[in-house]
């Protein structure tokens, strides 16, 4: 019974997978780049470029790349970390002296559980606990992260020449003039990872507000199914969103891609390979839902490991993402094209008007065609005069 089960399971006809949706995917090689002027060693000889073997899997040459060309894209990161300066400021200072500016005048939680000092029994908006806990979430906490959003605007700025960097690295254009790397990256694709993250960055704001609405509302007791709503609807919405930018930035300085088609060729790597965005998608964002602990040494330890290191290895893994999808919709993209051509040919076959040809032209074409039939005449019998 178990035999016949797992024979029937074996004979059954493997599902095709197929490119969806392929009107949308633009099949575009991989970008080449200027070659860098080499270094002339003695008249006529120029200094050879080495390129180092790399797994050719996706993911595990990214972390190859990160390893064996770490020197040079730490020095590319030196440039990156002038764009984050905004950033530190705001989260290493300015979230601590607004919150004290706030809320440390008004409050002071040395009192009864519930109440501030010296211990009034009727809780009121300036000495209750949860009055405290809503405005720290609303008037203080809420202002941050909206500054903080702001100050990710600007480092995406940077990013630009920091992908260009990652990108040549991953696909072994060998450079050594770090400097002049970066800022051609810079000048390249500024606009399209501004505008790029700068959607990414207000779609995390609203998932981010939204969430320190409903926290606000629950501190004092006033959460309703609207600010339930709001929080589900942003998440829902807002996490498969994200993944939209992740995966342009990665195709913007790897493949030949106008912005538009950066766009399209985005949403098909989503649709063939979900599983592997998600994951990506997740693992990016883990350095940054640690950013919630509220110890300032760990934010700064976040921060000086995601500038220094993770940024870089960030920008690895999105060009590997956006590697594999387009080379994954490539062969299902060739695929759908032969099968294409295979079943014309057989239309054109069965029905010879179905491109359209007149019914005329059509029965001409075939009597052109038609070879002469040659009637037998026997040799040894003479012809009349």
């Amino acid at each position: 019974m178990a035999q016949n089960i797992v024979q029937q399971q074996n004979n059954r006809p493997q599902r095709e997978r197929k490119l969806r949706p392929a009107s949308l995917f633009t099949d575009a090689p991989v970008r080449v780049e200027p070659e860098e002027p080499k270094k002339v060693v003695t008249a006529g000889l120029v200094e050879a470029s080495v390129k180092k073997d790399y797994p050719d899997t996706y993911f595990k040459r990214a972390l190859a790349v990160f390893r064996g060309e770490f020197t040079t894209l730490l020095k590319s990161t030196v440039f990156f970390l002038i764009f984050t300066i905004p950033f530190i400021i705001v989260l290493a200072w300015f979230a601590g002296w607004f919150e004290e500016r706030v809320l440390g005048q008004s409050f002071n939680f040395m009192g009864d559980i519930g109440i501030g000092f010296p211990g009034v029994g009727v809780p009121d908006e300036h000495n209750s606990i949860a009055i405290a806990v809503s405005k720290l979430y609303w008037d203080v906490k809420a202002p941050v992260v909206c500054l903080l959003a702001a100050s990710l605007i600007i480092g995406s700025f940077g990013l630009s020449g920091l992908f260009y960097c990652a990108k040549r690295s991953y696909f072994q254009d060998t450079y050594k003039r770090v400097v002049r790397t970066y800022w051609m990256g810079f000048a390249k694709y500024w606009w399209q990872y501004l505008v790029t993250l700068t959607f990414a960055v207000l779609v995390g704001l609203a998932m981010s507000v939204s969430l320190l609405n409903l926290l606000s509302l629950q501190a004092k007791g006033a959460a309703d199914a609207g600010a339930y709503v709001a929080v589900v609807f942003a998440f829902v919405i807002g996490a498969p969103l994200l993944t939209v930018p992740m995966v342009m930035a990665g195709l913007f300085a790897s493949h030949e891609l106008t912005f538009v088609q950066a766009f399209k060729n985005a949403i098909v790597i989503i649709a063939n390979t979900p599983i592997v965005v998600a994951i990506v998608g997740i693992l990016s964002a883990a350095p940054l839902l640690v950013l919630i602990v509220d110890l300032l040494i760990v934010r700064i330890i976040i921060y000086i490991v995601m500038a220094a290191v993770g940024t870089t290895f960030m920008a690895l893994m999105w060009t590997a993402l956006a590697s594999r999808g387009m080379m994954t919709c490539h062969e299902l993209y060739q695929r759908k094209q032969k099968e294409d051509m295979v079943l014309a040919r057989r239309q054109a076959k069965q029905n010879p008007y179905a491109g359209g040809a007149n019914r005329d032209e059509v029965f001409n074409a075939q009597k052109k065609k038609k070879p002469q039939q040659n009637h037998y005449q026997n040799p040894k019998k003479k012809k009349k005069k």
